[in-house]
């Protein structure tokens, strides 16, 4: 996993050549589903322990990350882009197959979020958090499901 992890982040950083820092994150996806994203310009550094990841801010403040908590981390994320995936008044919904996080941006704060099941059961409601937030399907049985954010929809397949 920390070999998996780092590869992933040296992969990453070597992208930053070029790239403006106001426009990057580093984003942590946690196997639940949650996130953790910081601007690249607010990092001093990212630390690779014994037993997880440590990101060290610049204001002197550092986060830790077990490495068996973490799904992902996104290293020069274009946070941009990300945010404008969905036109004005649009969500987007990405992966349209996932066997666990589920992306979706266009969100205001405190906005509803229902995923349904094809039998039209709320198996999942919650608010966004920020205009990305990640949702986790690992804990639903594979099958097709509906997401769900004020009058837009959209099909899930979850493997």
């Amino acid at each position: 996993m920390k070999a998996k992890v780092l590869s992933t982040i040296i992969l990453a950083a070597s992208c930053l050549m070029g790239a403006s820092a106001e426009d990057k994150a580093v984003v942590i996806i946690s196997t639940d589903g949650s996130q953790r994203r910081e601007a690249i310009k607010d990092i001093d550094r990212i630390e690779l322990g014994d037993k997880g990841v440590t990101l060290k801010l610049s204001d002197g403040k550092a986060e830790e990350f077990e490495f068996a908590a973490i799904d992902r981390i996104l290293v020069n994320a274009e946070w941009d882009a990300i945010k404008n995936i969905a036109a004005e008044g649009e969500i987007a919904v990405w992966p349209a197959q996932t066997s666990g996080p589920v992306n979706i941006s266009g969100l205001s704060n405190g906005q509803k979020i229902t995923v349904s099941n094809l039998k039209g059961a709320a198996v999942i409601s919650t608010v966004a958090s920020d205009e990305l937030t990640t949702i986790s399907l690992a804990s639903q049985p594979a099958g097709i499901y509906i997401v769900s954010v004020a009058n837009q929809s959209v099909k899930i397949i979850k493997k």
